[in-house]
């Protein structure tokens, strides 16, 4: 279900004289430094990403049902109810009625001198970043990190760094050992958001107004 959002016109000022901030301090665009989420379902915790094409999981402990997701609107952490939606791909989303950072996604393959880097965040507050780097090894191929030494959470971010901001490479999906000493850590890359933007979609939807208890009025949009 895909959502809205519509604001009174008295909700509007609060909302302006927020957003002028960027403007007269001087900073250029707002804060999209740590695009990641938890989420809280009914079978347990997940860590994903908040991207352009919504909040990305890989839906281990739950692919559907209600939810919960901790994540930063710039600086501030915040939490939102929501709901899961399974995808038909490795990723599932958590819908939420407000707007997260849009992570941007990566739009070509990754190569060896890539900058990348694994962020999560533990409990909603603050977030973990890890230096890591692309698995090119003898019989290692595809969306693999080598081990940065430190273990990586399932669901965590892999990200780029560019000189336009982050770019999102996938969510770390399994730590894989081999001959009982060499680690991995397997994610699930910009091919797997491929093939979930691949899925069609029913269009048009019907959509109504929802009015939530803070006063924010959201457009509810159904197959």
């Amino acid at each position: 279900m895909a959502k809205r959002l519509v604001l009174p016109a008295a909700a509007l000022l609060p909302l302006l004289a927020s957003c002028s901030h960027w403007f007269v301090s001087g900073v250029p665009q707002t804060d999209r430094s740590r695009p990641v989420a938890l989420v809280e379902t009914t079978g347990g915790i997940e860590f994903g990403a908040t991207t352009e094409f919504g909040i990305l999981t890989l839906g281990r402990s739950a692919a559907a049902g209600p939810c919960r997701v901790h994540y930063f609107l710039g600086p501030t952490p915040m939490i939102e109810d929501g709901r899961l939606e399974a995808t038909g791909s490795a990723f599932t989303l958590a819908r939420i009625d407000l707007e997260t950072q849009p992570l941007r996604v990566l739009d070509r393959p990754l190569t060896p001198d890539d900058s990348l880097l694994a962020m999560w965040t533990p409990d909603g507050t603050e977030e973990r970043v890890v230096e890591v780097t692309l698995a090119r090894e003898e019989g290692v191929d595809g969306d693999v990190l080598q081990d940065p030494g430190e273990a990586l959470p399932q669901g965590a971010a892999v990200l780029l760094r560019t000189p336009h901001g982050l770019r999102f490479c996938g969510l770390v999906a399994a730590r894989a050992t081999v001959d009982n000493h060499r680690t991995y850590y397997p994610f699930a890359g910009v091919d797997r958001l491929r093939e979930m933007l691949a899925v069609p979609a029913t269009f048009p939807r019907n959509e109504r107004v929802r009015y939530r208890p803070d006063d924010i009025s959201v457009m509810d949009v159904s197959k």
